[in-house]
């Protein structure tokens, strides 16, 4: 979720390239108008009101049909709060979607204004388990029958001993939105992991910048390396500004997330091959091999393949209409100015022995987050 008071970290105050995320997030926490949040029960849009749980104090209703993460997005304009790329939800509806009607016990750390706390309940409905996790008291109002608000630091290992010891033992999804910082971002990777059940997923938001590469993914490549040579994780996957790793596996009552890919699959057995491969492939995929590299999920292989895609993380953006990334303006698009790398590669997905390049088909790249809702926090 894009927060207001992380919104300068994620979209920024002004263009990227001129102030660190670091300086901007302090910047708009410091200065960005808010409107509070009602208590009462959120009215959704009436296109949307069936297929929308509701936030109060009286039982959820259970959706009619299942809406996709991207259709119950594009639909939603009332109510709640929420901020979320579009790539993003994307990548959620095929890696979280299998969990769809099944039992499921997903955190999110930054649950802010609530609105995402709705979506998963609905397109994950109906015996989704919120479990949010936020450093503003504001949030305990989301608690309810299906949603349980832990107040607490992300980075604080303590605050996670007492979480998985008297909360819940165990997760599905854990999707971290919340402070957005390298070590913040680490200690929740490392604390959840040993909690996730099998299959489980950890989808880690809002990684802007090349800097991250240092500060984040080549700790958590380790971290993760580590646990995959203990046969301990199944895949990991790169997104524009999304990782997402998942667990070794398999719940036996939920079907096994495992993605498809489009078009033609291109096999190669080097860089050089692959970007050779990518002219010739919009719309397929590429499957880089070669078993003299060795296992794939390893610290080394992993910190080698985030820092060659490094620039899918690039971050260039404008807001429309100008200047409302730092208001609390209901309306509000951000959107990327892609770089070559984003325009071309939509995901990388790692595997024990192949890599598999998902290439984009000319002109399909549009990267933005359209601000939804009504409702928001004020975090000041």
């Amino acid at each position: 979720m894009v927060k207001f008071f992380l919104a300068s970290l994620l979209l920024g105050a002004v263009p990227a390239t001129a102030v660190s995320p670091q300086a901007a997030q302090k910047q708009l926490r410091s200065n960005e108008p808010t409107t509070n949040v009602s208590t009462a029960s959120v009215h959704q849009d009436s296109a949307v009101h069936a297929a929308v749980s509701l936030k109060s104090n009286t039982t959820k209703q259970a959706p009619l049909a299942r809406s996709t993460f991207d259709q119950w997005y594009g639909a939603y304009s009332q109510g709640l709060g929420i901020w979320k790329w579009s790539n993003a939800l994307t990548a959620y509806e095929r890696q979280f979607s299998v969990y769809a009607g099944h039992p499921v016990a997903l955190c999110e750390i930054g649950v802010q204004s609530g609105g995402s706390i709705t979506m998963w309940e609905t397109a994950l409905a109906p015996q989704c388990h919120v479990y949010g996790v936020d450093i503003n008291p504001a949030t305990q109002q989301f608690t309810d029958a299906t949603t349980t608000i832990t107040i607490g630091d992300q980075a604080d290992v303590n605050m996670w001993n007492g979480f998985f010891t008297n909360v819940v033992a165990n997760l599905d999804i854990l999707v971290d939105d919340g402070g957005h910082e390298p070590h913040q971002m680490l200690v929740t990777l490392q604390q959840a992991f040993p909690h996730m059940n099998p299959g489980g997923l950890i989808a880690i938001e809002d990684i802007h910048g090349q800097s991250y590469i240092q500060s984040f993914f080549t700790p958590a490549a380790n971290f993760l390396g580590q646990q995959a040579q203990g046969g301990l994780v199944d895949s990991v996957h790169v997104y524009p500004y999304l990782l997402i790793a998942q667990v070794a596996g398999q719940r036996p009552d939920v079907p096994k997330s495992v993605l498809t890919f489009a078009g033609v699959g291109t096999h190669v057995d080097s860089f050089e091959a692959l970007w050779a491969a990518v002219p010739t492939n919009p719309g397929g995929h590429i499957i880089l091999e070669n078993a003299g590299w060795g296992p794939f999920l390893t610290p080394a292989g992993l910190t080698n393949f985030f820092s060659h895609f490094a620039s899918l993380h690039d971050y260039t953006y404008y807001d429309v209409p100008a200047g409302c990334a730092t208001t609390s303006a209901p309306v509000c698009s951000n959107i990327v100015t892609s770089s070559p790398m984003q325009a071309a590669v939509t995901g990388v997905h790692v595997y024990p022995t192949q890599l598999v390049v998902e290439i984009a088909a000319p002109g399909t790249v549009n990267i933005q987050a359209v601000r939804k809702g009504t409702q928001w926090l004020d975090y000041r």
